[in-house]
């Protein structure tokens, strides 16, 4: 095989050791070869030295083959184990494989341990081989997780500022209606930015926990209209429904269009009402269910019909066919829009 073999053999019979040896040097295999018979020098061996692998015989004073492959086992290193003995039976030796060994060989046909060791020596090459592969892979894991998380909180930054910078810019605005679209961009970044925000924080990098960023999403959009807004009760009904990146921030910017819009037209010359959002999983048809409604003063017909040029409908319509979604609105009694989709 080219390299020297480091082979450790428990033997209490020197003579039966030489015999190994003698088979392992005949086969061509440069075999430096240590004998141990006790279980105190076989953990003193092992503690000392590396060992390509280990042949013991069954039977031994005070301890057994067996019992010595505990010994290497509990040591966690990866040594084929290959047991040789003269009176090993065929339970004795199903039970040694169950145990962990290699392989067993009958003392009568050693011929038979060179062919033991090539094999399993291949084998544990093998084995280091998949672990090295196995440990590449999840480094290249973890260095794109790190990637990930890296590019989420970029993007939430890079956001953050955007927004910012739209906030700066509208205190120039003196005009209210003006400042309005400002103001209303602003909303729509934060909510894209929120979603970064929670997968930066995450252990996953592709898929939103909807349940908590609709609340979050939600109280952000309270605390804008707070000030003129505090008789209206929000009411969030969200499950813990996961949804992949793509269709989080579409849902995402189509309930802060719905949202915003109750606070701002919904309630105008009251100072209470309700706004209730829902969003579910109906697991018997497989689609997910957007609900926001509002006992407000409804829809126009030409918002309902789609013949409206309101930019924040318009930008519900447009993400709903982002997402494959079915829209359905009423405007009496109260808005109430129900979007259908699947993740």
């Amino acid at each position: 095989m080219g390299e020297t073999l480091k082979v450790l053999i428990i033997e209490d019979e020197p003579v039966d050791a030489e015999l190994i040896e003698v088979e392992l040097q005949k086969a061509g295999l440069e075999a430096q070869c240590t004998r141990v018979e006790s279980a105190a020098a076989l953990e003193e061996a092992l503690e000392s030295d590396t060992w390509d692998i280990i042949i013991s015989d069954y039977n031994l004073p005070g301890f057994d083959g067996l019992s010595a492959l505990e010994i290497v086992k509990n040591t966690g290193m990866d040594i084929p184990f290959i047991i040789v003995s003269g009176t090993v039976g065929e339970e004795i030796a199903v039970e040694a494989v169950v145990a962990g060994a290699q392989d067993y060989v009958m003392k009568d046909n050693l011929r038979r341990v060179p062919v033991a060791v090539k094999r399993e020596i291949q084998n544990k090459k093998l084995r280091e081989g998949k672990l090295q592969a196995d440990r590449q892979i999840r480094e290249s894991l973890e260095e794109k997780e790190v990637l990930l998380k890296e590019i989420h909180h970029r993007v939430k930054n890079n956001l953050a500022i955007i927004s910012a910078l739209l906030t700066l810019q509208s205190d120039y605005v003196k005009d209210e209606e003006a400042r309005e679209p400002f103001m209303e961009s602003i909303g729509r970044i934060k909510t894209m930015a929120l979603v970064h925000e929670r997968l930066y924080q995450s252990d996953t990098f592709a898929w939103v926990e909807m349940g908590d960023y609709v609340r979050q999403l939600v109280e952000t959009i309270k605390e804008t209209f707070e000030a003129d807004s505090s008789g209206i009760s929000m009411h969030v009904d969200c499950d813990n429904t996961v949804l992949d990146i793509t269709t989080a921030i579409p849902c995402g910017l189509i309930i802060n269009e719905l949202i915003t819009n109750a606070y701002k037209h919904a309630f105008r010359g009251r100072e209470s009402g309700n706004i209730h959002l829902k969003l579910k999983k109906d697991r018997e048809l497989d689609e997910y269910q957007l609900e926001v409604m509002d006992d407000g003063v409804g829809l126009p017909d030409e918002v309902i019909s789609g013949k409206s040029n309101n930019l924040g409908f318009n930008i519900v319509r447009g993400l709903s066919r982002q997402i494959s979604a079915n829209l359905h609105m009423t405007g009496r009694d109260g808005a109430h829009l129900l979007l259908t989709f699947k993740s």
